[in-house]
Order: structure tokens, then C-alpha cells, then sequence
């Protein structure tokens, strides 16, 4: 038996609405900050406020802090911005950082599987939609050939079909 669709079905629009939303929100969210942390600036970042997170889904408290930054070669200093990171504990000392430029709004931590987790999680998001959507085409381009074309000819259902020639 050889399958005449892909299988793909209307009810299949919302997964594929989540998988993109999904997608697109993970690559909203990491992109900047993995931009940031390739191209930015360098400096460092001392915690002055910082306040207790919720409980993750281990039962750990995180803390999220705010502060200021100054950068590496000195040439410019941001007071009162925040990091984008959590932290175990308080920092005590300074932590390494980066900004995008002079008028940053926010700071990150050096930590690239931060950036590239949530990527790979977007672009896996992405992977059925493509599917889905890629099929769905497929079948539509099929059905539009089928309609457009002479109609098949009628099988003889007492034939075996054409024999091989010698």
C-alpha cells in the first residue's frame, strides 16, 4: 500500500503555530545576548543590588543583581544596569562582562551555553513546522499536478503489470 498524502491535516495548525512561536521567541531572547557576548564590549561588573528569584523547577533560588559596569580599556563606565545571568550567591568581587556599547541598557555574563542552549531549543522548535508546512506544499503541488494533467489511465486489474523484455 504506498501512502497518497502526507498526513499532514488542518488539525495539525496549532503544533505548528506553538513550534514556530516557540522558535521565534527562543531566537528573540538569545540572539541579542550571543551577539553581545561575541561582539561586545569588555569590562567588568559589580553587583550592588540584587534580589532573590523564584524557586526553579530543582527548588534553587536564584538571584538576579544589578550595578555597574565599566569597561576593560576605561573608556566609558554604565552605573545602575543590570546582567543578564543569575547568580548562586551574591557577588563579592567583580564579574566578567559585556556590554553592546556605551548606551547599554543591560550586561552579560561570559557564558556561551547560556545563548546556545535556547537557540538550539528555537531551531529544534522550528523543526516540525518546516516538516509540516514543506509536506503540506508538497501535497497541495501534487493534488494541483493531478488536476491539471490527462487523467491516469485505467489499470487492468487481471494484469500483472508489464513483463520485463529479454
Amino acid at each position: 500500500m504506498t501512502r497518497t498524502n502526507s498526513g499532514v491535516r488542518w488539525l495539525h495548525v496549532v503544533p505548528i503555530a506553538v513550534g514556530v512561536a516557540v522558535g521565534i521567541f527562543m531566537c528573540h531572547v538569545a540572539v541579542p545576548r550571543l551577539i553581545t557576548q561575541l561582539t561586545g564590549v569588555d569590562g567588568t561588573f559589580r553587583a550592588e543590588r540584587c534580589t532573590w528569584g523564584e524557586f526553579d523547577s530543582r527548588g534553587d533560588r536564584t538571584m538576579t543583581c544589578a550595578g555597574d559596569f565599566a569597561a576593560a580599556d576605561g573608556s566609558f563606565t554604565l552605573p545602575g544596569i543590570r546582567i543578564d545571568g543569575v547568580f548562586d550567591d551574591r557577588p563579592r568581587g567583580p564579574v566578567a562582562a559585556r556590554v553592546g556599547g556605551p548606551s547599554a541598557g543591560h550586561a552579560v555574563q561570559m557564558d556561551l551555553a547560556s545563548s546556545l542552549a535556547p537557540i538550539g531549543l528555537g531551531l529544534t522548535a522550528f523543526a516540525f513546522p518546516a516538516w509540516a508546512l514543506t509536506a503540506a506544499a508538497r501535497d497541495a503541488a501534487d493534488r494541483r499536478r493531478r488536476r491539471s494533467g490527462p487523467p491516469a489511465p485505467e489499470a487492468d486489474p487481471h494484469s500483472w503489470g508489464p513483463l520485463p523484455t529479454p
